[in-house]
């Protein structure tokens, strides 16, 4: 049977009608009205389609202005041709000035994309760093990042300066240029302030891409900061004042924060100093990998970014004590909105920050002119704000977090269902009345008692309800589910509300009389260690946070579009479908992520992670003795890795689907080659740690600190050797160890490196780590391999290894080397390649994937060439 156009239309109206009816359905809810009731929300989401279209699309500033400029014409012709303005349909007016804001929008993108593609700094980038000096004005305030600290003290600091380039030398001859660098340095160079003209000598360089499957992509969140190229310089003489600052306002701003941050440094110790800076200032560089590490396994990393949440503590506390004060409405407004403005500042005008200054700013003028202000209209509003001040805020995660964080507590402080319920109001009123009374009659340990309790249970309930909300895009960006994050956010609110404020009045004092910010300092240390203390505590709980593979992009997408659907419901079935779905999406994605990548059995698999000087080589082939597929692990670290974190070897792992591995193979005791070893211990399941005699008994903090993962963790270590396989080795059958023998040979770790031989089919793969002689000659004396297999060039390539007799003995048909860009200079590509062998450096090719066939046939890919 057929359907005419209006009778599917009625047909479709009789079934919106029917559900609407519902009992489980908000009848109230509507679409027209919801347009009508937000269209600050509307015009926020035309803004955003806008900007989406045009970077999805843009090619030129011409092609972009002429088609979003041709399609508002004609869109407004249209309308005028219908007919005059009072016969012109709703709709039609509706249509018109939506796809005007659109094309608005749009044309900004096209705008700015345009001035950051055509900075003529892009035009001295080559694919290699090159020497160049510069000149420019500093742009930002300098940032600080803690460079290398032992567990007494901190010891050196790393700066980054944002400079805005003018002009270039070239050929003794300087000629003009514009954009901006990232200029790394050695050094605390705090004390530039913003406007400084400056003449930098350095390396330029284009920032890098991802050159590890699972890497994120650094680039985008360069690019939103406007910036186009890096430049590194270890000298501090490199960076030469060329001209004072004329700019005063954010030189003072600048100036405040430099101030503040020795001014909190004065009154906290050196664990809960950075905690202090990234808490009141916004300055979280200074935070070591292990706070980091255990914020992130928390749920309390929210902490390390200001955020609205603490503009709004800072804000109630003002606001106590104007009230306390008697001020007028007038005058609480113009306090309010100028200490949001001077805190914005004293951030750097964090886009979390800015949108709760403007939230607070349209909450309080509504309420001074007694106005009623729709919380989603505002919220809305400020994000049209922050797409004006710059589109590509779209795409940052923190504003994706900030702003879903604020629209979970907006809906879990009330129900979608009760607007416009008068009856249940009515209801609800006589029921807290009849409590009010029951309240008067209790002792006043009890009303305190009570209030206490409903404070932290409203407190438990929108950490969660917010945790559950976020836990999707959280896991898909950081790997992670906290399972404490609800305890540990209501555990340390309390701390924060003493330590914000102590530290705020910190920061105001001290420059004034140093003896009026004794107390508040007293306050903030107590109450910053407290809060160090609670989260130390719940990162250590065992089971009490999950790393794990991220779910892809259209999973967490469905859960939204899923989660906003049920908004629509109504009663005690709205709660249960959200948890159920909840809960069914986690665990679905759960068992998603952690299936494998698929490897045939008669493949055997070796992937070089790029992780510049350094060594991490995942393999993975079928174990005859497991009767599955084994997964192992040669080396793990990286040159220059002290605070001893994994990336990017987790990510590459997380990127298979792998959540535990079966044996981490350690060559030797240089600290290029474990020290990502602790936070792997953390992030996956390890089956045991194999290496060579007595290589974790040396002295250092690093192998000191790896000992204490290693009993932490629980993880055996078997000690082998290349004299005789023993049995209690359980070894996978095609693994031999050529190197060292049981008793240690004369000279540095390097000599007693591990040598693996991994056979398959009639090839062979060689990881020697970073042997050299007089190793080099013990190696070659125990039975050649078969020609043309793959070996991986010790010592990272370098050219004291003794190249001609090991590539002698080992004749590989392909060269891998691991190392970083002095890897790739000429000289190591013919050193390797003089016996015919093909030569791969990760520092060129990014992480290198090669295959061995059941043939022995050998396949090698590159992350930077695709297909991968």
């Amino acid at each position: 049977m057929r359907f005419s156009s209006g009778q599917r239309f009625s047909s479709v109206r009789s079934v919106v009608a029917a559900l609407k009816g519902h009992r489980w359905i908000e009848s109230d809810f509507s679409i027209r009205e919801a347009l009508h009731r937000y269209p600050a929300l509307i015009f926020t989401v035309v803004a955003v389609l806008g900007i989406l279209l045009d970077w999805a699309t843009f090619r030129s500033l011409n092609t972009s202005l002429l088609i979003w400029g041709g399609i508002a014409t004609a869109s407004w012709l249209t309308s005028e041709i219908v007919g005059p303005r009072q016969a012109r349909p709703v709709r039609l007016s509706a249509v018109t000035s939506g796809l005007a804001v659109l094309c608005l929008f749009a044309c900004w993108h096209a705008f700015l994309e345009h001035r950051y593609r055509s900075a003529t700094i892009g035009r001295l980038l080559q694919s290699e760093a090159i020497p160049v000096i510069v000149r420019g004005k500093l742009a930002e305030r300098v940032t600080l990042r803690l460079s290398h600290h032992t567990r007494d003290a901190i010891a050196t600091y790393n700066s980054e300066l944002v400079v805005r380039v003018d002009s270039f030398r070239q050929h003794d001859r300087w000629s003009p240029c514009d954009g901006k660098v990232l200029v790394t340095t050695e050094g605390d160079h705090s004390g530039r302030l913003p406007g400084e003209r400056l003449e930098v000598y350095g390396w330029l360089r284009a920032f890098d891409a991802p050159t590890n499957p699972g890497e994120p992509d650094l680039r985008i969140a360069y690019r939103r900061r406007g910036l186009h190229a890096r430049m590194e310089t270890k000298n501090a003489d490199a960076i030469v004042r060329l001209q004072a600052s004329t700019d005063w306002v954010h030189r003072s701003v600048a100036s405040i924060a430099n101030s503040g941050r020795e001014s909190l440094l004065r009154h906290t110790d050196r664990e809960t100093g950075s905690l202090a800076l990234a808490l009141i200032l916004g300055q979280r560089e200074l935070v070591d990998a292990e706070m980091r590490d255990a914020l992130l396994t928390t749920g309390t990393a929210h902490l390390l970014s200001v955020s609205g949440m603490h503009l709004a503590i800072l804000v109630l506390f003002v606001s106590w004590a104007i009230a306390g004060a008697g001020q007028r409405p007038i005058s609480r407004l113009i306090i309010i909105v100028s200490l949001s403005a001077i805190y914005v500042a004293m951030t750097g005008g964090r886009p979390p920050v800015l949108r709760a200054a403007i939230l607070i700013g349209v909450l309080m003028l509504a309420a001074c002119f007694r106005r009623t202000s729709q919380p989603l209209n505002t919220l809305a509003f400020a994000a049209v704000l922050l797409l004006l001040k710059n589109p590509l805020n779209l795409f940052s995660t923190g504003v994706h977090l900030s702003f879903l964080a604020v629209v979970t507590l907006m809906l879990a402080g009330r129900s979608i269902a009760s607007v416009g319920l008068d009856r249940q109001r009515q209801q609800n009123s006589q029921e807290q009345n009849f409590q009010q009374l029951v309240d008067e009659a209790s002792p006043r340990w009890r009303r305190f008692g009570g209030v206490v309790f409903r404070f932290v249970f409203q407190m438990a309930w929108m950490s969660a309800c917010v945790t559950a909300v976020s836990l999707p895009y959280v896991w898909s960006q950081f790997h992670l589910i906290s399972l404490v994050s609800v305890l540990t956010n209501v555990l340390v609110w309390s701390g924060l509300m003493i330590a914000l404020p102590a530290g705020v009045l910190v920061v105001i004092f001290e420059p004034i009389a140093p003896w009026l910010s004794e107390l508040p300092g007293a306050g903030c240390q107590f109450a910053l260690r407290y809060m160090s203390t609670v989260i130390r505590w719940s990162a250590s709980i065992e089971n009490g946070h999950v790393w794990l593979p991220s779910p892809n992009g259209f999973s967490v997408g469905s859960f939204y579009v899923v989660l906003m659907f049920t908004l629509v419901l109504k009663g005690p079935i709205a709660r249960w479908v959200r948890l159920g779905w909840i809960a069914v999406w986690i665990l679905v994605n759960v068992w998603l992520v952690t299936q494998v990548a698929p490897l045939p059995p008669t493949v055997l698999e070796a992937t070089f992670v790029d992780v510049g000087h350094g060594t991490s080589v995942i393999v993975r082939s079928y174990d005859q003795t497991l009767q599955r597929e084994g997964i192992w692990l040669y080396d793990c670290g990286r040159l220059g890795n002290q605070q001893m974190t994994s990336r990017p070897i987790d990510r590459a792992l997380w990127s298979m689907g792998i959540t535990s591995i079966d044996e981490v193979y350690l060559s030797h005791a240089d600290s290029d080659h474990f020290n990502a070893l602790p936070a792997l211990l953390d992030r996956f399941a390890i089956g045991k740690i194999i290496t060579p005699p007595r290589m974790l008994m040396g002295d250092g903090d690093l192998l000191a600190r790896l000992r204490t993962a290693i009993d932490n963790a629980g993880v055996p270590v078997v000690e082998v050797h290349s004299d005789r396989r023993d049995p209690r080795w359980t070894l996978p059958g095609n693994v031999s160890v050529l190197h060292p023998p049981a008793s240690r040979i004369e000279g540095n770790d390097n000599v007693n490196s591990l040598v693996l031989s991994i056979q398959h089919a009639d090839t062979t793969l060689l990881l020697p780590g970073d042997l050299e002689p007089p190793g080099t000659q013990v190696l070659v004396n125990h039975p050649r391999p078969r020609p043309g297999g793959v070996m991986m060039a010790p010592h990272h390539g370098s050219l004291r290894m003794n190249a001609d007799m090991v590539l002698a003995w080992a004749r590989p048909g392909e060269t891998i080397v691991s190392g970083g860009q002095r890897a790739g200079r000429p000289e190591v590509h013919d050193m390797l390649s003089q016996t015919g062998s093909g030569v791969y450096v990760t520092a060129q090719k990014g992480a290198i994937r090669v295959r061995l066939d059941q043939d022995g046939k050998t396949e090698i890919r590159s992350w930077l060439a695709r297909p991968w």
